[in-house]
């Protein structure tokens, strides 16, 4: 993800060079956090089969979508790079200012199951959706709003928390500038 650099052109004549600077920062390290909550999903969510990703990010300057399709096969992740990395900037602009996002999995398991599940993007992490959640969203044409009857064969489920990397507990030893989640232990994630 280092290959993945963002420096923000200037909003006006009078934009200092150390608010660009602050701005290319901060771009930096929720593109940091995206990553980190994507291998976090990867690493120990996803599990065994082919899935379908599609990240979505509703913001102030419009809306972006992106999707990538992964195996998983035991310890070994057959993926495409260039869509991950598309992947991740689209939950790191869900993750700016007021912005919305969510992230949805549909999963072929090796067993010939299908299931879908889904997280949204909110305090700078991943938040696990109910099947009530997900299926309701599968339930409405997204275009057209007309009620859609249940796929057949396919399990809406509950997702699963996604767990924060170890060094993130302290963000003074990784070295990042990601914004310091400042509520007590019992209200995180």
């Amino acid at each position: 993800m280092d290959a993945m650099r963002w420096t923000p052109a200037p909003v006006s004549e009078a934009m200092t060079d150390e608010a660009m600077q602050t701005a290319a920062d901060t771009a930096h390290a929720l593109l940091d956090r995206a990553t980190d909550a994507y291998m976090s999903l990867l690493g120990a969510v996803l599990g065994n089969g082919t899935h379908h990703m599609v990240a979505s990010a509703n913001t102030p300057h419009g809306d972006v979508t992106e999707s990538q399709e992964l195996t998983v096969i035991g310890d070994d992740v057959v993926i495409n790079e260039a869509e991950s990395v598309r992947l991740c900037a689209v939950i790191a602009a869900s993750m700016v200012g007021r912005a919305r996002g969510a992230l949805v999995v549909r999963t072929f398991s090796p067993d010939g199951s299908e299931s879908v599940r889904g997280w949204e993007v909110r305090n700078f992490w991943l938040r696990p959706l109910t099947a009530r959640a997900i299926r309701n969203a599968y339930s409405f044409h997204p275009e057209t709003g007309a009620p859609l009857a249940p796929e057949r064969g396919v399990e809406y489920r509950q997702a699963e928390r996604v767990p924060r990397p170890e060094a993130d507990a302290s963000s003074e030893s990784t070295g990042r500038t990601a914004p310091r989640d400042n509520r007590p232990p019992n209200r995180r994630n």
